[in-house]
């Protein structure tokens, strides 16, 4: 069979992080079928318009240690965390309020982007040739670079996992020069021929759209979703907590819709106390975000709990009520994947990516109204009927085989 060469640049300059995101999810997991399943399958770091191989030991060492970190255990610090505030521990998790570090300082990033680059020493890596491999990049990161994609030509195949077009159909939620990054992405692939993958209908329908206003005809993406890590596949039935709460997993960032969670708690002013748990890492806009946070009644309180690993997630999951996604846009939600998966109940927004994957399995909610959201947050509280619908909903939900769903990103990798 024709030779897989993996682009793994993000897991390296993401792989040292106490929790990853979910395009990290999808690149390590690859990396993982590779090492098992595809003995012939190579490795392959972009840098500064030079493609390096990584040698497979490397690989492999650069995977497991991301997978361990990752996953956590019993005995890893957020698990401990997670424990002692289900064992009804007041301190274990801070209050949500802005930190220095949430704000996005250039310099900062520059130098952790540096750090990350060091760490592995790129520069010691060979140079490698693509001839006659099929070479897939699942983050696309790296393929804004036109010296980069002048090389890629060499390869018999190229694969291109898009996830979103968020940075040219919402630029407001995206970094700073996203949107242009991501149009020189776009128009550098035809001339490649890849192979377009993304990981729903909606982002595909998305992104030919957003190819079609800049004057693009893209071949038609195929849908793979994600695979679900096996931690979250783990049906062990409901925690026990001192406290009732919800948890809110993913970004601190504006996309999120975070303040319709702190504008549907300001319509409980009489509730029963109960918390929110915030788990996400800071978004670039975090700081604007939080800010919007406050002015909470008396007896809810807004909690802050970052870098938890996969284990410390999953405990904190199953104890939860629900799993609150309020988000405005997605191209797939992979918390809301995770807690399903786990047989935990979720009220998320009414968004397209939503409706594709988790209708009849998630409570769905106009995403704008938070007298809503607040009577879905009373109603679980209160532990009734509605309650009960939601969690038998999750357990109706099986997400796909995560081997399938690779080997089937292989099999479009390969093909013409």
């Amino acid at each position: 069979m024709m030779p897989l060469v993996l682009d793994l640049s993000r897991l390296l300059w993401r792989a040292g992080r106490a929790a990853p995101g979910g395009i990290d999810r999808l690149e390590l997991a690859m990396a993982l079928h590779l090492l098992e399943r595809e003995p012939t399958a190579r490795f392959a770091f972009t840098d500064g318009g030079r493609i390096r191989e990584i040698p497979r030991a490397l690989a492999r060492r650069i995977a497991n240690g991301a997978a361990l970190r990752w996953a956590g255990h019993p005995d890893d610090a957020g698990s401990r965390r997670a424990g002692a505030y289900l064992g009804g521990r007041a301190d274990p998790f801070p209050p949500l309020r802005p930190r220095l570090g949430d704000r996005h300082i250039v310099t900062i990033d520059l130098m952790r982007g540096i750090g990350a680059s060091a760490r592995w020493r790129p520069g010691r890596l060979a140079g490698m040739s693509l001839d006659g491999t099929a070479y897939l990049n699942l983050s696309h990161r790296n393929l804004d670079d036109p010296r980069c994609l002048a090389l890629l030509p060499r390869a018999a195949r190229v694969l291109c996992y898009l996830h979103d077009d968020i940075p040219l159909r919402s630029p407001a939620f995206a970094a700073p020069g996203a949107a242009e990054k991501f149009r020189h992405l776009l128009h550098g692939l035809p001339a490649l021929r890849a192979r377009i993958v993304t990981n729903s209908a909606a982002s595909r329908n998305s992104i030919l759209g957003s190819a079609a206003q800049d004057g693009l005809v893209l071949p038609q993406p195929a849908v793979v979703p994600p695979p679900v890590s096996a931690t979250f596949t783990q049906r062990n039935g409901p925690s026990p907590a001192a406290r009732r709460f919800f948890l809110v997993p993913g970004l601190l960032a504006a996309r999120k819709n975070l303040g319709l969670l702190a504008e549907a708690c300001r319509h409980m002013p009489n509730a029963p106390g109960f918390d929110i748990i915030f788990t996400g890492a800071p978004g670039l806009d975090a700081a604007k975000v939080l800010g919007l946070l406050d002015h909470i009644p008396a007896g809810i309180r807004l909690l802050r709990a970052e870098g938890l690993s996969d284990h410390a997630m999953a405990q904190l999951m199953r104890a939860s009520l629900a799993v609150l996604a309020p988000s405005l846009v997605e191209g797939f939600d992979f918390p809301v994947h995770e807690a399903l998966a786990m047989g935990v109940p979720v009220i998320a927004s009414d968004i397209p990516a939503h409706r594709e994957y988790v209708a009849g399995f998630a409570e769905l909610l106009d995403p704008r109204d938070a007298e809503g959201w607040s009577s879905a947050l009373a109603a679980y509280l209160d532990g009734g009927e509605r309650h009960a619908a939601g969690l038998a909903a999750a357990l109706r939900f099986a997400p796909p085989a995560a081997a399938g769903l690779l080997d089937r990103l292989t099999e479009l990798a390969r093909a013409t």
